[in-house]
């Protein structure tokens, strides 16, 4: 059985009385597959190596667009970050050039 980041699982259950456990599979800690680490819709996260009573639902298009979304928005985000303080560092290099050249002017004047 083989599943992605991303994946539904639900574990079904045993008897009458228990309800099936769903969740969404966070991670991948096999070379090629099981046992994965699942976030289940109670909030509880645990490792899992599913067996035969174990299916997995591929998320819809709609929902793997929205993950991607979101991972390209907090790519984009920390670029921004890290333009913004490039920008900063440049700017203050700048900023104390313009003085030190100011400074030496200022001292050839007083001369």
């Amino acid at each position: 059985m083989s599943a992605n980041v991303g994946d539904r699982i639900r574990l079904h259950a045993n008897t009458v009385d228990t309800p099936d456990r769903t969740g969404t599979i966070v991670a991948v800690l096999g070379s090629d597959g099981p046992p994965y680490r699942v976030r289940f819709d109670s909030g509880e996260e645990t490792i899992v190596a599913p067996g035969p009573d174990a299916t997995i639902e591929a998320p819809g298009v709609g929902r793997r667009l929205a993950t991607a979304a979101g991972t390209v928005g907090e790519v984009a985000g920390g670029a921004a970050d890290r333009a913004r303080e490039a920008a900063e560092e440049v700017t203050g290099r700048a900023a104390r050039a313009v003085s030190d050249v100011a400074s030496a002017v200022a001292d050839r004047l007083k001369r």
